[in-house]
């Protein structure tokens, strides 16, 4: 017992010590690869956290060289299963999406017949896939796709049942029995190609689309269970020649509206509009523009409440920030003053509004022109503050994600060297950014398509970090330098576990007496190897 207190004792103290000397506070938390081993010339395409934190599903030519196949990771252990089964020569997998209840993976490739990608569905937890999109016409495809929020549907587009005509269909999200909910379509109509040309409504009872239904070349806006086919017509009167704008379709988080862009009174000004999600009543939100003037993108508020929409409003070819509320037209300016030339940047991406519908984030080249920066505003005031700090001249912010606890904004820039985009971690009301990637070998960067685990805790990101030009599959603790003591790399620095190791280290002890049962429930690191030279880099850091 004596032995036992005198260790926490000890233990205690050099915790003390470590965080006296800034371990705590100076250090970064390293990146942990999960990717696995890759074949030479092999790399990450794509990557997803599951909803539930248990898993990172992507996909990687890690077998074979030029073979795009789909695999998952168990985060708490590190193991790698296929989960594309075999493809077809010269097949691959080319996107998937994790069901909102983590159980499925929904994947779109040419596995079965090369150059027909169709669409297929396997456990998360196992592989085996089966096809869920029906047989398809000879020469047709599978378009795009989603999964109900509820995980039990699939709805896609495709040219199922005729050669060249897209149409909409629905299927359960395990078995093969799609039904077509687009309903009769005019003589070369189609349903809109783009992935946001249709929208599930976020109590996945109804299907919202995009599509020439009525009349050949003019987009409309139709709404329709999820289920069965009766689509009915929601976006009202257009004049003549207008047409729902491509991308220009949301569902409100409560599913009772629908905003959507579109030149439904002047031709060639898009502008947006508001109706309900299963009737035509649609109301104009985004006020008067300046001539030449035309909303660019928006947003709907996660409450429901508001929309945040991108316009050269009051000044032609002078991108700026608005909210209206969702069913009026009563629409403020939040991106402040602009410096001369400066526009907030109008992409979908570009703007963002935090989950609790407190903020909005958003990129702009608001205090100097031509360089790209971050600021955070309220949702329905000016008071935007810049949250990326300074930059290395020629240095850009070129992406970011805001955590879904709304407490953080991650980004990626070229903030410390131009040219060399790293990833970085920052409060959403402040800038006191941290950087996250950890050191990169010459020349690597990171890409864009990194995702923020639904706990918020994890930020896993796709690099050439440790070999130039070999993308491979990180995962890291979003705060950076909260978790710099955290030796055994399970996202959390224990007493038990970090600290015991950090003791019996700075005692003389080594090998696998170092680690003997001292590494965590959910450790990624567990040899003494790893663990060792974990240390000594922190050791190294805070005694420069």
């Amino acid at each position: 017992m004596l032995k036992t207190i005198v260790l926490r004792r000890f233990a205690q103290l050099i915790w003390a010590i470590a965080v006296s000397v800034g371990l705590s506070a100076t250090l970064s938390a390293q990146p942990v690869k999960i990717s696995g081993s890759m074949v030479t010339g092999g790399d990450v395409v794509k990557s997803a956290f599951s909803a539930d934190g248990l898993y990172a599903v992507f996909i990687a030519d890690k077998d074979t060289d030029g073979k795009d196949e789909l695999y998952r990771v168990r985060i708490s252990t590190g193991v790698v299963t296929k989960l594309s089964g075999a493809l077809v020569t010269g097949g691959r997998v080319i996107s998937f999406q994790i069901s909102p209840d983590s159980s499925r993976v929904v994947f779109y490739g040419d596995k079965d017949t090369f150059n027909v990608f169709e669409l297929y569905s396997t456990p998360i937890a196992s592989s085996a896939p089966i096809k869920i999109s029906g047989t398809i016409v000879a020469g047709g495809t599978v378009n795009s796709y989603k999964i109900s929020p509820d995980s039990a549907r699939v709805v896609f587009t495709a040219e199922q049942d005729t050669d060249d005509v897209l149409e909409l269909y629905s299927t359960p999200i395990a078995s093969s029995a799609p039904i077509k909910l687009s309903g009769t379509l005019v003589v070369d109509g189609d349903v809109g190609a783009s992935d946001d040309d249709f929208k599930i409504s976020p109590d996945s009872t109804r299907v919202v689309f995009r599509a020439d239904k009525d009349t050949e070349g003019t987009a409309e806006l139709y709404s329709t269970p999820i289920a069965s086919s009766a689509p009915i017509k929601i976006s009202g009167t257009l004049v003549s020649g207008g047409n729902v704008g491509l991308g220009g379709l949301q569902i409100s988080g409560d599913s009772t509206r629908v905003v959507f862009l579109a030149d439904k009174d002047t031709v060639g000004v898009l502008e947006l509009y508001s109706t309900p999600i299963s009737s035509s009543a649609p109301i104009k939100i985004s006020g008067a523009l300046v001539a030449g003037g035309a909303v660019r993108a928006f947003k709907i508020s996660p409450d429901s409440a508001r929309v945040v929409f991108t316009a050269d409003k009051d000044t032609d070819a002078i991108v700026e920030l608005y909210s209206t509320p969702i069913a009026s037209s009563v629409p403020i300016k939040i991106s402040g003053t602009m410096v001369a030339g400066g526009n907030v940047a109008f992409g979908s991406t570009d703007f963002q509004i935090s989950p609790d519908s407190v903020a909005v984030v958003f990129r702009a080249d608001k205090d100097t022109d031509g360089v790209s920066e971050l600021y955070s505003t309220p949702i329905s005031s000016s008071a935007a503050i810049k949250i990326s700090g300074p930059l290395v001249a020629g240095g850009i912010v070129s992406s970011f994600l805001i955590s879904p606890d709304s407490d953080t904004v991650v980004f990626r820039a070229d903030k410390d060297t131009d040219n060399v985009n790293e990833l970085y971690s920052t409060p959403i009301a402040s800038s006191a950014s941290v950087k996250i990637s950890g050191a990169l070998v010459a020349n690597g960067s990171v890409l864009n398509g990194y995702q923020i685990s639904a706990d918020s805790s994890r930020v896993m990101f796709i690099a050439d970090k440790d070999t130039d030009n070999v993308n491979e599959l990180y995962r890291v603790q979003i705060g950076g330098t909260a978790l710099a003591l955290d030796f055994d790399a399970d996202d959390q620095v224990l007493m038990a576990t970090d600290v015991l190791m950090l003791t019996r280290y700075l005692r003389g002890v080594r090998g696998s007496a170092l680690v003997a049962d001292a590494t965590g429930v959910n450790a990624t690191l567990t040899t003494s190897f790893a663990i060792e030279a974990r240390i000594r880099d922190a050791l190294a850091v805070a005694r420069p």
